[in-house]
């Protein structure tokens, strides 16, 4: 089955509006249910009232940190899988999301192509993990 025909649900965490905007456009056009929001307490809400398959989220925010973010949603859902994003993450803070459970990382900005590739890992990786 393919990402398309189970329409996979992501949620976009980043401060930045353009950011999920132009996540949201690109994700659903490739077939994603896509949300969004520009904080990590909005993302813990959303995330406790209808769990996504897949999270983007990003590391630098206002408020509650990404990290801190990653914690609290893989303490109510081990196996979502996320994909941390940052324009200046630093080396200890990305080690210390992938040691948390995060798929992978992605410095921003990024590849379209290279996000929906790592999307399509990322499906495959939760599906064999079901």
């Amino acid at each position: 089955m393919g990402i398309l025909d189970n329409q996979a649900k992501i949620l976009v965490v980043d401060d930045e509006p353009t950011i999920c905007s132009m996540m949201n456009v690109f994700l659903t056009q490739i077939g994603y249910q896509v949300r969004t929001v520009n904080s990590g307490e909005d993302a813990l809400a959303q995330f406790s009232e209808d769990p996504p398959d897949m999270v983007l989220l990003d590391i630098s925010m206002p408020g509650m940190r990404g990290i801190d973010v990653l914690q609290r949603m893989k303490s109510q859902k081990t196996d979502c899988g996320v994909i941390m994003l940052s324009a200046y993450g630093d080396d200890k803070t990305i080690q210390e999301a992938l040691d948390m459970g995060a798929f992978c990382y992605i410095q921003k900005p990024m590849e379209l192509m290279d996000l929906k590739n790592r999307l399509e890992a990322l499906h495959q990786h939760i599906g064999e993990a079901a």
